[in-house]
């Protein structure tokens, strides 16, 4: 107990200084219109500032979450755009528009955060935080808002693996928007920003700026999912054809989200390809 009055016996005088000093300061903001002004002014700027800290400090926490819930909501748009492409396309001359919107949804998305990925080899891959419990499996096309960022590969019960675009082997079928040829997108191992549209016929004009987009005519993704922009196009010497330079829409060293695309059709699609394969075999000699 001595060892704490006695610091307070020492500097006694100094303390009743510094109590006076406060009270004398808490009268005059109390009394004092102006004082009072100021004070109850800077008191709401300090509780502002620590509010607001407080307040992106939780935003920060919350992130992650509110990006879940942002990727869910991205899923249900694409699929009501989906069935809406399908309401507007699939027109009988004679009757009409068809209702059965239903009828017309083709594609399902389903939201995936990305777990891993590599952009720096020259074969990269992707790993999704869900698998075959989910309805992922092994061939389905993997997009972000921002284009086809690749095909499943390998699927485990809880976990998938993903053949990046940004892998030498990986083709994407695609076209170019404002007249609808259509060749392949591949990437040639070297800047991740950058991929090449093969297999353009010469003849055709390209300009730099002419969006790339999905053609549609695969199983695995919709068309009219934007890939990128035209660079500049020069014919190939090898195969005589344009080779175009696109740049990519998605920053594939910022990936985080995705959404896997479930063709609810595609296995219809494969059995009609597999009778054509049938066919063929049947009509040699």
């Amino acid at each position: 107990m001595q060892f704490i009055l006695n610091p307070i016996i020492k500097n006694g005088l100094f303390l009743f200084y510094i109590v006076l000093s406060l009270l004398a300061f808490l009268f005059t903001f109390r009394q004092k219109v102006y004082h009072k002004s100021v004070m109850d002014k800077t008191s709401t700027q300090l509780s502002g500032y620590i509010d607001k800290r407080i307040s992106n400090a939780t935003q920060f926490f919350q992130l992650k979450d509110n990006n879940r819930e942002l990727q869910t909501e991205n899923a249900q748009l694409r699929t009501e755009i989906e069935k809406l492409k399908g309401q507007f396309s699939a027109r009988d001359t004679v009757r009409g528009p068809i209702s059965n919107v239903a009828f017309h949804q083709t594609y399902r998305f389903l939201p995936v955060e990305i777990i891993n990925n590599s952009v720096r080899n020259s074969h990269n891959y992707l790993t999704l935080n869900k698998g075959s419990k989910d309805g992922i499996k092994k061939g389905m096309a993997v997009i972000s808002n921002n284009g086809v960022i690749g095909y499943v590969s390998n699927v485990s019960d809880n976990y998938a693996r993903v053949m990046s675009t940004l892998n030498k082997n990986t083709r994407t079928t695609a076209q170019i928007k404002n007249n609808q040829y259509f060749g392949t997108i591949h990437w040639d191992g070297k800047d991740p920003r950058y991929v090449h549209l093969m297999e353009i016929p010469k003849y055709i004009e390209v300009n730099k700026g002419d969006t790339i987009e999905t053609d549609g005519k695969s199983s695995t993704a919709p068309g009219g999912i934007m890939i990128g922009t035209v660079v500049n196009s020069k014919i190939d010497e090898v195969s005589g054809e344009l080779d175009v330079l696109v740049q990519l829409k998605e920053d594939f060293s910022r990936l985080r989200y995705a959404q896997v695309v479930i063709n609810l059709e595609k296995k219809q699609i494969e059995e009609v390809e597999t009778d054509d394969k049938t066919l063929e075999e049947n009509a040699q000699p």
